[in-house]
This record gives structure tokens, sequence and C-alpha cells, in this order.
């Protein structure tokens, strides 16, 4: 009961907001603009080039943050935005990090059926993005499509498997660039995005080690909030 209440009140703020942002850009400004929050959650598809690679169990992505609409056009339709966001991404693999005898960590497919391995990664996002959407001042319902890249900084990792635990390594790259699409109705839009940047450090890494991209593609959905 407690959790309906609170869906409830968040679906009227939501709405009530939406409508007075869609009233005050057509009062006030010579542009129709949508600055948004947005909340977003993906499962991500692992790819490498070692065939026996496996993720294990479910490698999750979930962002949020705030985008400020620059309209192209008087009439809204075309737009670009640049916001600000935070993300979280939690990795499970089947590989082995393995650090005796060797100068640099050396990551392999494991051998053996033991617990997974983690990477978890918290970073800052500069989304920055190209907009169109058939939106008219006076209706906040309306079909979309935005793509764009995202800049990010991964201020904090850890790298996890049964009692070891790395924080903060210098194996994972500290920054990164996403490629990413969504498009939908209203509050409700799919979300997909690649990885462009590599996802380990190459420098940090013995030259024997696995593959030294793993490339994500997230799937998911986002929630644009006017």
């Amino acid at each position: 009961m407690f959790l309906q209440r609170i869906l409830l009140l968040v679906f009227l703020l939501t709405s009530f907001l939406r409508l007075y942002s869609q009233e005050n850009a057509a009062l006030n400004s010579n542009f129709f603009r949508e600055d948004q929050f947005y909340f977003g959650a993906s499962f991500m598809l692992l790819q490498s080039a070692e065939p026996e690679f496996q993720p294990q169990g479910l490698s999750r992505h979930l962002q949020w943050g705030f985008i400020r609409d620059l309209p192209l056009s008087r009439s809204g339709k075309f737009a670009s935005g640049i916001g600000l966001g935070m993300s979280f991404e939690r990795y499970t693999t089947n590989l082995d990090r393995i650090s005796e005898n060797t100068v640099f960590p050396l990551y392999a497919v494991s051998v053996t059926t033991h617990s997974p391995l983690y990477f978890t990664k918290h970073a800052f996002e500069l989304p920055l993005t190209f907009r169109w959407r058939n939106a008219t001042p006076d209706d906040f319902a309306f079909w979309r499509i935005y793509g764009g890249v995202s800049l990010q900084w991964n201020y904090y990792n850890k790298i996890k498997q049964e009692s070891m635990e790395i924080k903060n390594s210098n194996e994972l790259q500290k920054l990164g660039t996403l490629a990413h699409l969504s498009f939908g109705y209203n509050t409700w839009n799919f979300y997909l995005a690649y990885q462009l940047s590599s996802f380990f450090e190459p420098t940090a890494l013995s030259d024997e080690s696995f593959a030294r991209d793993l490339n994500p593609i997230k799937i998911g959905l986002i929630f644009y909030i006017l």
C-alpha cells in the first residue's frame, strides 16, 4: 500500500512538472524547449574475441541525470542537448584474475566452475545528443528519437571474486566514450548503447592476458521527466 502511494505521488508530481514546463516554455520563450531529468535501467550483453568467454548471470546498468535542451529550430522539433549525469555498471564474467609470478595481472577464462569475477564501475557522464521529436508547446506526449555520445569519467571501480577485492584499480579505464540511441513515446523509451572505448587499460595488463576489449551492448529503458 505504501509503495502504491509513493508511485501515485511520483506520477502526479511528474505530470504537474511536465505540464508546467510546457506552459512556461510557450509563454516565456521564442523557442520550444525540453529540459529533462532522465532515469534508465538496462541489462548488458557482453562481447569478446575470446571464444570461451561467457557472462555469468545478469550484467546491469543504471543511469540518471539532467539534460539541457538547446533548440535548433523554432518549432522545437530539432534540438541538441547537453547534460550531466551518473551511472552504475556491474559485469559478471567467467574470468580469473591471476597476479602470482607476473609483473602485471593476467585475465584468463576460468577452467573451473567457481565464483564469477565481478567488475563494478561508478561514473560521471556528460551526454551530448541530437534530438528529434514531434512535440508542440501545448502537447507533452509525443514521439522522440535521441542519439549521441556520452563522455564518461569512471571515478570508482571494484574488482571482486570470492575473498579477493580490489578498489580503484588502474587495470580498468578511467575515461570512456559511449554511443547511445533512445526512441519511444511520452515518458517510456527504449535505450540502446555501445561502449566505444576500451574496458581494460592495456598498459596495466600482462602481454598474455585475456583479450583487451570487453565490449558491452546495453539494452533497456530510459524515462524522461520534464
